[in-house]
């Protein structure tokens, strides 16, 4: 395939905290099968490599070596969440938190992946530099001037959350006395909001796509489970009305999401809709989520950390391991 283009969009931020999910077990102090159970857990991610390897190799017809896989985007690209973080352009506690544990991470000796995404990261990011804390003036260098000669057998790419604003909206639920949920004045400019974006994310698949690599374009899963669901625990500040507007928020991104790849039009750029429910019943108010949720310790050290604070309400390790099978099974639904 030949190289990803150079793009020239517009710019900047957001963060994600959420200040009092689910209140649910504190820290495990370990059970008696905890012993039998560490040989399984070590054995577990060589098993998934193997899986998940095979299975990539077998989707994108390598047989001449290792698969490249580019991820773009913003912090559920990156890996957030999950730890294992490694330096990026020099900075070793870079806050992009580029996850050696995130998507696809499994796949072992027969991939190899560019990740170019940063928490944080809009539009923007994608074709100029991304102001972050701890790389000096000069930011975080363009996400595509990162992958330059670099021929992608697949880019995957989560963007779009930051754009819409979603870490303001949170704040909005949970700073503020009253219930967002019944804010007008916020639902009307979060739709129009979306309906802004349509444009920028149109052309950001369209340029992406003129490369002739395949790109997967990635819905964000939703992070709560319904409010109704009996095994959801109560959820801090956030009420039900509220977890509710904030599931209807994710709906309405990914459909704009979609909407935009579709005006694209490009055959080797797809929407993947099948991560949406990957975290259904194990949401961030369950009571053993995939989703780093505001238990008691992470809450503590989010609040003394800015590198904790942006972990919260993101996928765990295992929470990228669902997202993962979950792709490869539509990927494997969907031939291209």
């Amino acid at each position: 395939m030949p190289p990803l283009p150079r793009l020239s969009l517009g710019l900047l931020l957001a963060g994600t905290l959420l200040a009092g999910c689910s209140t649910g077990p504190a820290i495990d102090g370990g059970t008696p099968s905890a012993a039998s159970s560490a040989a399984e857990d070590a054995a577990a991610p060589d098993a998934a490599a193997a899986d998940t390897g095979e299975r990539l190799a077998a989707l994108l017809g390598n047989t001449g070596g290792p698969a490249d896989v580019v991820l773009l985007g913003d912090s559920f690209a990156a890996g957030e969440g999950a730890g294992s973080y490694q330096p990026v352009d020099g900075v070793a506690d870079s806050l992009c938190h580029r996850s050696a544990a995130g998507l696809l991470s499994a796949a072992g000796d027969s991939t190899v992946i560019h990740n170019a995404a940063c928490s944080r990261a809009r539009i923007s990011a994608l074709g100029s530099a991304q102001q972050m804390q701890g790389h000096g003036n000069a930011g975080v260098p363009a996400q595509l001037d990162q992958l330059r000669g670099v021929r992608p057998d697949l880019v995957l790419l989560f963007i779009g959350g930051n754009d819409a604003g979603f870490a303001e909206l949170l704040q909005a639920c949970i700073v503020e006395d009253t219930s967002c949920a019944g804010d007008a004045v916020l639902r009307q400019a979060t739709k129009q909001t979306l309906r802004d974006l349509r444009v920028p994310l149109t052309r950001l698949y369209t340029e992406l796509g003129a490369s002739g690599a395949p790109v997967l374009v990635l819905p964000y899963p939703r992070l709560f489970d319904a409010a109704h669901n009996p095994g959801q625990d109560a959820c801090g500040r956030l009420s039900p009305e509220e977890l509710s507007f904030g599931l209807d928020i994710t709906d309405a991104l990914n459909s704009t999401i979609e909407q935009s790849v579709a005006a694209a039009g490009l055959p080797n750029v797809r929407y993947v809709d099948a991560l949406e429910d990957s975290f259904a019943g194990r949401g961030a108010c369950s009571a053993d989520p995939l989703v780093v949720t505001a238990r008691l310790g992470p809450l503590l050290n989010a609040a003394a950390s800015v590198s904790a604070a942006q972990e919260v309400l993101h996928p765990t390790e295992e929470g990228y391991r669902v997202l993962t099978g979950d792709l490869l099974q539509w990927m494997e639904d969907h031939p291209s």
